[in-house]
């Protein structure tokens, strides 16, 4: 059988482009858009494209039709998949076609009505089954349905197909065949023949040596959390240490970030997904509480270890974490060959109604993650997670810069009763009052509470809510072993709290305060609201003329502001505030603040303990 030449778009570093390499296909023509991942595609000529393959070193959007290659029997190719990955989600609701990286399919689908070839292969995130709730999926399909290709899709696992890693994927195939396309069937795990067991990543690793040169570059060490890495079991992340899970000195909230946070990986089971731009405390990481090695990602997204990456660490983790994993690609390509171009069966097919059980695995795991929170709070009985015993409270709010007045905070503590008196230096009258009761479970308010903080501002301006929480946040340090307020909430996607504001009074008609009661509403949180309405309250305190002067000033009073500026998916017209409270200064913005042209606005602050004893 004469070669099946391949156009393959959105390359990367070649991770589709060499499983159908292998499975003897003829890359032809590879392009991508980023610099080091078209030099990788270089060093590879030979490895996952043909020796006289060219690679073009552009945008998708702008090549030149004329100048690519004749004869194109298949197209393969996975446009960015940030507009419908769950981060997107996590961030107040994915974009999807929103973006306009969620539109390069769409360039991808010009190529193909002009190359026409036989088949395509499209690849993505399965998040973009459902971003839009499913119209941007329904429009995708029936875009290349209006090619004249019969389109059939599944989601895949690449731990199915024999790599340490689950790395769930959306593979959508378009042909002109009569009959349906059918998928490969899984190797290893419960859905293959033989139900032979997943690779586990020390059985992956097991022909690879790590020098001491590169195990001191690849320490874990340094920072906030570091330290917490040696006590996280095999398999588990940061939820080891919630209350939820049953440690006895929580330090996150559940569900307070996301599952990859001081995740480390178990050596005798596939790891969850790696993904392409890692921070410092985001895993996998390995069970010897250290970074994977450049080498160990190959293996991980089933690379050969002779495969050649071109740039720094970060660019080639950020390669392999994109990459179509080759194993995967290779059977598919196997699938692709006998199905639309007439060569040898080589591999078992999926039929069309045979349903792949990750979902029920998943769905199995969820019961006991659900038994094992039930059993944790039998056991915790109500017992508080906010220190007993007497004691005494001052500090001082100090502004970063010296033009804005500093702030003093006092207090005690006797039992579950506590109490803050906030005021400026300068002090003044009582501006507002606010109680915040503290529960032993999360969302769990029935009950008396274990703790009750009790606070009085005194004086009043633009920094008052900031001063307010600011002085919450370093109570709950004092008091507990979570590292600010937000550790007591939860992400705002899904907030799990152990607390809820159970009263906020502004002793005035300062809209400033009425403002920040209104946001202590948990249940105005994370909702769309309307611009004009808070611009009819706030736009004249702040001397402003547009919501977004407005949301750049809340913002910089720490406020967790969002629009469709910040995200797209937010409707026209509508606003979302995350969180009840304005942000502590160690959690990070999810947006650039602008410089507020009006100068009168709240200032950062840094604490200064005096007494804690």
């Amino acid at each position: 059988m004469k070669k099946i030449r391949v156009a393959s778009f959105f390359a990367g570093a070649g991770g589709l482009d060499l499983g159908f390499h292998q499975a003897g296909f003829d890359i032809v023509y590879a392009s991508d858009i980023d610099s080091d991942c078209c030099e990788t595609l270089r060093l590879n000529k030979g490895v996952s494209t043909s020796e006289s393959s060219e690679i073009h070193c552009g945008d998708i959007r702008t090549i030149n039709y004329q100048q690519l290659p004749e004869n194109i029997d298949l197209v393969v190719g996975g446009p960015p998949c940030q507009s419908f990955s769950a981060s997107g989600r996590r961030a107040g609701g994915a974009a999807g076609r929103l973006d306009d990286r969620g539109n390069l399919f769409e360039a991808y689908r010009d190529i193909i009505r002009h190359l026409q070839p036989s088949a395509f292969v499209f690849e993505n995130v399965r998040g973009i089954l459902a971003t839009n709730k499913g119209q941007d999926w329904e429009a995708i399909v029936a875009a290349f349905n209006e090619l004249g290709y019969n389109v059939d899709y599944r989601l895949l696992d690449a731990a199915d197909y024999g790599v340490p890693q689950h790395r769930e994927r959306m593979f959508l195939v378009g042909h002109r065949t009569s009959g349906p396309f059918l998928f490969p069937r899984p190797l290893l795990g419960p859905d293959s023949i033989e139900n032979k067991p997943h690779v586990s990543p020390r059985e992956a690793f097991k022909s690879l040596k790590l020098t001491n040169s590169e195990a001191e570059g690849l320490k874990f060490e340094g920072g906030k959390y570091s330290h917490l890495l040696p006590e996280v079991p095999e398999g588990q992340n940061y939820l080891y240490f919630t209350a939820k899970r049953g440690h006895p000195n929580p330090v996150f909230a559940y569900r307070s970030r996301f599952s990859d946070f001081l995740y480390k990986a178990h050596r005798s089971h596939p790891m969850k997904t790696i993904i392409a731009s890692p921070g410092k405390y985001t895993g996998p990481l390995h069970w010897d509480n250290r970074y994977f090695s450049v080498n160990e990602y190959k293996a991980i997204q089933g690379f050969p270890q002779n495969y050649r990456f071109h740039g720094e660490r970060a660019s080639v983790v950020k390669q392999i974490g994109n990459s179509v994993s080759p194993k995967i690609a290779y059977f598919l390509a196997e699938a692709v060959a006998h199905q639309i171009f007439g060569s040898e069966q080589r591999v078992e097919l999926l039929a069309v109604d045979q349903q792949l059980t990750f979902d029920k695995r998943k769905g199995t795991k969820a019961a006991k993650t659900r038994a094992l929170h039930s059993m944790v709070k039998r056991k915790r009985n109500g017992s508080a997670i906010i220190a007993r015993g007497e004691k005494n409270f001052e500090f001082a709010l100090l502004p970063r810069k010296s033009s804005v007045v500093g702030m003093n905070v006092t207090g005690s503590a006797k039992d579950g009763h506590h109490h803050l008196d906030v005021f400026f230096e300068s002090e003044g009258a009582l501006s507002a009052e606010m109680a915040i009761e503290v529960w032993s479970s999360a969302r769990d308010f029935s009950g008396p509470p274990t703790a009750t903080l009790n606070l009085s501002l005194f004086g009043r301006g633009l920094s008052a809510p900031q001063l307010l929480w600011n002085a919450v946040d370093e109570w709950v340090r004092s008091v507990s072993s979570f590292g600010s307020l937000f550790e007591l909430y939860g992400h705002f996607t899904e907030p799990y709290p152990f607390f809820r504001v159970s009263q906020f009074e502004a002793r005035s008609d300062d809209p400033v305060l009425q403002f920040a009661k209104f946001v202590s509403d948990f249940d105005r949180c994370s909702r769309y609201l309307d611009k004009q309405d808070l611009m009819n309250e706030l736009a004249h305190v702040f001397e402003v003329k547009s919501f977004d002067e407005l949301a750049t000033h809340l913002r910089a009073m720490r406020y967790d502001v969002r629009t469709r500026e910040t995200n797209i998916a937010i409707p026209h017209g509508k606003y979302m505030i995350a969180y009840p409270f304005t942000l502590p200064q160690s959690k990070q913005m999810n947006f650039s603040i602008k410089k507020p042209k009006n100068t009168r606005v709240a200032d950062s602050y840094v604490t200064e303990k005096r007494v804690a004893n």
